[in-house]
């Protein structure tokens, strides 16, 4: 034990009057908190209880270190308190970096949720498809899509998405029919990126039995970066679109979009929050990170 124990087990032996009595409240033996009370009177030079065979008391040194040491007492303990009560008020700032669209779909409400259950953290969001640099940006949580290479991140599993192919009912219906991904060559195709000669992989499923994947050399009719304008030109019937789930799911709902190909639908990625394995996680970002991951299994 150290100065400040040494200093609380003096006090409790005042209290109680007796070596024996402090002894037994504090759960050690009578003869080692004798002991430490003779290597306290060494360390301070002084005799602090002058003990005899049927009665003790307090030398004025004594008397002095007992009431400095109520008052220093109680000054640690206020401020241990006060340090425990202020780790159960999260505060300061969190960075994070989310794909666009399923930032704004998916995360935007449970972000809120906690920022109001957490008034004083400070939220710093980046909705960007871009791939960042988390070391470099000094971003403190990143949600990927994708399978996920670099050793140096550790990634904790959010929810998993998967692609569908969609167009409208209206373009279906003036178009040649798609049963099979080589009818996507005679279909105009809505590219994501600026690839104009993209080649689209296919799972070749049928009844739940996973076979063998294939690929297929399309021309595209349209680019763009913007998964939201892909969206919106499906929609209106400029032709055939591969979406991730969670951006095309109301619009097949609503019936804008009908799905087609869907025997050949890869299977699943997975979603990841992401932060280096090289820095500590303050307790705000690991109570996000928590919070997110229990709203995910939740809304499943």
């Amino acid at each position: 034990m150290g100065q400040l124990e040494d200093l609380r087990a003096f006090v409790q032996i005042v209290e109680h009057e007796s070596i024996g009595q402090a002894a037994e409240h504090s759960g050690v033996a009578k003869s080692a908190l004798s002991r430490r009370l003779r290597l306290l009177e060494a360390r301070l030079q002084t005799a602090l209880i002058v003990r005899t065979t049927r009665q003790w008391s307090l030398t004025e040194a004594g008397r002095q270190y007992y009431e400095r040491g109520l008052q220093v007492l109680a000054m640690y303990d206020e401020f241990d308190a006060e340090i425990r009560e202020s780790e159960l008020v999260l505060s300061g700032e969190i960075r994070l970096s989310v794909p666009l669209y399923f930032g704004q779909l998916a995360l935007t409400k449970p972000l809120l949720d906690f920022a109001a259950g957490h008034p004083q953290v400070h939220l710093d969001v980046d909705y960007n498809d871009r791939l960042v640099d988390m070391v470099a940006e000094q971003l403190d949580l990143v949600v990927r899509i994708s399978t996920l290479a670099d050793s140096t991140l550790i990634a904790r599993k959010l929810c998993s998405t998967q692609h569908c192919f969609c167009v409208s009912p209206d373009y279906l219906q003036h178009n040649t029919s798609i049963d099979i991904p080589e009818d996507l060559k005679q279909h105009r195709i809505l590219q994501y990126g600026h690839t104009r000669r993209p080649r689209w992989k296919f799972g070749s499923s049928k009844s739940g039995v996973k076979k063998s994947e294939s690929s297929v050399s399309l021309h595209a009719a349209m680019n763009s970066l913007d998964g939201g304008f892909l969206l919106a030109a499906a929609k209106a019937g400029h032709g055939v679109c591969r979406l991730p789930d969670f951006l095309a799911r109301t619009a097949l709902d609503s019936g804008e979009l009908v799905e087609v190909l869907s025997d050949y639908k890869l299977g699943a990625e997975g979603i990841y929050l992401v932060y280096p394995a090289s820095r500590h996680l303050p307790k705000r970002t690991r109570r996000l990170m928590d919070y997110l991951i229990e709203h995910f299994s939740e809304s499943v």
